[in-house]
């Protein structure tokens, strides 16, 4: 009976035991933060280059050139973007109204932080991101 009793009253390995029962959790929680950090920075990467690729239509004088002046932009930024990668990106320009747009899509399902698609949630594929600005030519005002 006492070695019972000297078993259950010994508190040896209970840190152990504690930790085994948490440490996943933890780790997840980790795991899910450094995957969520990349995502958002793959987002934010993605506005740039899109706000950046608009901003380069405003000196076009014809809707070919304001593509054309888009496209040579982000094939110029596009590689100062360590998170994004070039043949997952694509680009779409819109030009009616006085007004340039351009969308990038870019298919995130290569992308480290889909290692966690079952056990946290994820946005969907792909990110996409749209920009208008006013012609340069001033056929909007």
């Amino acid at each position: 009976m006492s070695v019972i009793r000297s078993f259950l009253s010994n508190r040896k390995g209970a840190s152990a035991v504690e930790f085994a029962i948490i440490a996943p959790f933890l780790l997840l929680l980790v795991a899910a933060i450094i995957a969520y950090g990349s995502l958002f920075a793959t987002s934010l990467s993605l506005q740039q280059l899109g706000a950046e690729a608009a901003r380069a239509t405003i000196g076009g004088l014809s809707d070919t050139e304001r593509e054309n002046l888009a496209l040579v932009r982000i094939n110029e930024l596009a590689g100062s973007y360590p998170l994004l990668r070039a043949d997952r990106l694509s680009f779409e320009f819109d030009d009616g109204a006085g007004n340039s747009a351009v969308r990038l899509s870019y298919v995130t399902t290569d992308h480290p932080a889909y290692v966690l698609k079952g056990l946290i949630p994820l946005p969907p594929s792909p990110l996409t991101y749209s920009m208008a600005v006013t012609d340069g030519d001033g056929a909007g005002s």
